[in-house]
């Protein structure tokens, strides 16, 4: 047994070989089956047509003569009765050897009270069953397989005759079914040592056949094995025949696009990280390296050390942002579900954002007049509105204005930041929830805790709470950033209440 369970299990060709040959068997089992009881059947039944037709001729030349049944002989070999006592004397002389009746004429003709009229000698051999005699007006023949003394089996068949309405006579005429069974033993031996050779063949036709099929997918995979993670731009050749290989095909190549962009957006990411990681360092070591060089006094080290506080505290939101982009493609991100005002929730991140605008000469706007509930994370949501909120001021010129409104359409709740910055080209749309992606590579801010991460994790955010989020913009026309996000339900706030509410990740 434990031998078994480390044995591997057959490849798919040995497979279909082994289900194509247990088919096939079972087919060419049926077929000859079948093929051998149809001719079987077909050899008894004309055997049987021609035992009766032999018994009507025999019948024409039987007449009743004053009670006296005359026959006219038609085979030339039947035999008077007064003989018959002598004949069976001298079979049971013989009865001891085998004698053959296969070529031999059967036939046997007896008066109303089962007397011998007539019989041929080999007639003596058959063991004939009484049943074969009682015959009636109703039941006026019979037909079956009996034996000889000697166990040869013979076919047997009964008839009587009938004159005017009355019975004068009974007919039996047997033939011999040696010929018939060794021609049913030939064909069986035939079936018998054709068929394996016909599965052999059929074994190996199916193995080739089988091996034909995965050519091409052999091919797909070289093709395949051949492209590495530096050649992701190699894709597999498409077969013309639109089947299971061009579809099998057809997912290769997606799939390979997928991993290509995914290599693609990780070299990106793994790039800007390091550059956005090496500014604010190069900052704070250049800053420490000018006050190691010369003397500074009180009022220059606290400002060093002001600026010095403000990289520091920016390449901590870059490590937070990178540590919580990594945990949501690892999928270990974990969200609380509690019920929340939205439009609360909103009024305290713009309380926070007003000295930021205030900064920068920016009017921000607070539009929250219904209260609106969800179900979310509160810090996670906090976070989301404030990046928005901080990207619309910072891409807003001095004197324009940031308005932020909350609103609810039937099961939809909508937070929406909009501005009157310098907006977003049209081809930039698509992108601008990339992470580190940034519509102008030369502007690069100087101020703030920008990582260019902004948009990406109010994305995660957002679609993590089952929403979406989509932006209309125009250059010089502002921007505007719409979050739909499910209101709750009575059910779920019925839900929440009944238990102990469940971590969403």
């Amino acid at each position: 047994m434990k031998l078994l369970r480390h044995l591997h299990p057959p490849g798919i060709r040995i497979q279909l070989m082994l289900w194509y040959t247990m088919v096939f068997a079972l087919l060419l089992l049926c077929s000859d089956a079948l093929l051998y009881t149809q001719l079987q059947t077909s050899q008894f039944t004309n055997l049987d047509k021609a035992l009766r037709l032999e018994a009507n001729q025999i019948a024409a030349g039987i007449s009743n003569d004053a009670g006296t049944v005359v026959v006219q002989d038609v085979t030339g070999d039947l035999l008077d009765g007064s003989v018959t006592e002598n004949s069976s004397a001298s079979n049971t002389q013989q009865g001891g050897s085998h004698v053959d009746i296969t070529f031999s004429t059967l036939v046997r003709i007896l008066d109303t009270h089962n007397r011998i009229v007539r019989i041929t000698p080999q007639f003596h051999m058959l063991l004939v069953p009484s049943t074969s005699l009682l015959l009636s007006s109703q039941q006026k023949e019979w037909q079956g397989t009996i034996q000889t003394r000697d166990g040869q089996q013979v076919r047997l068949y009964s008839m009587m005759i009938t004159e005017n309405g009355v019975p004068i006579a009974i007919v039996q005429v047997g033939e011999s079914l040696t010929q018939l069974n060794n021609s049913l033993h030939s064909l069986l031996l035939e079936l018998l040592v054709i068929s394996p050779f016909a599965l052999v063949l059929g074994a190996f036709g199916s193995y080739w056949l089988a091996a034909r099929a995965f050519i091409p997918i052999d091919r797909l995979t070289r093709t395949a094995r051949q492209i590495e993670a530096g050649d992701l731009q190699r894709r597999v050749s498409m077969p013309k025949a639109r089947d299971e290989v061009y579809r099998l095909a057809q997912t290769l190549n997606e799939m390979i696009e997928r991993l290509d962009q995914s290599f693609t957006r990780q070299q990106r990411f793994v790039a800007d990280a390091s550059h956005e990681l090496r500014t604010p360092v190069a900052v704070i070591r250049s800053m420490t390296d000018l006050a190691l060089l010369q003397e500074l006094s009180p009022p220059e080290y606290i400002t060093l050390l002001e600026n010095v506080n403000s990289e520091a505290e920016r390449l901590g939101h870059l490590i937070s942002d990178l540590l919580a982009l990594a945990r949501a493609d690892e999928n270990k991100a974990i969200f609380e579900e509690e019920p929340l005002r939205l439009d609360e929730l909103v009024n305290v991140v713009a309380a926070n954002a007003e000295v930021l605008a205030a900064e920068h000469g920016i009017t921000l706007e607070v539009h929250t007049k219904q209260p609106i509930i969800i179900l979310g994370d509160e810090s996670r949501l906090i976070q989301a509105v404030m990046n928005l909120i901080d990207n619309a001021i910072l891409y807003t010129n001095s004197g324009g204005a940031v308005t932020v409104r909350t609103r609810h359409e039937a099961t939809i709740a909508q937070i929406v930041v909009q501005d009157t910055g310098i907006g977003i080209a049209a081809e930039h749309l698509p992108h601008i929830f990339e992470r580190f992606y940034r519509v102008d590579p030369a502007r690069v801010r100087t101020e703030g805790n920008s990582s260019g991460l902004g948009l990406s994790l109010v994305k995660w955010v957002v679609e993590a709470h089952h929403g979406t989020i989509h932006v209309e913009s125009q250059p010089g026309c502002g921007s505007t950033f719409t979050i739909n996000l499910p209101l709750a339900t009575p059910q779920d706030m019925q839900e929440l209440f009944s238990g102990i509410p469940t971590p969403r990740q």
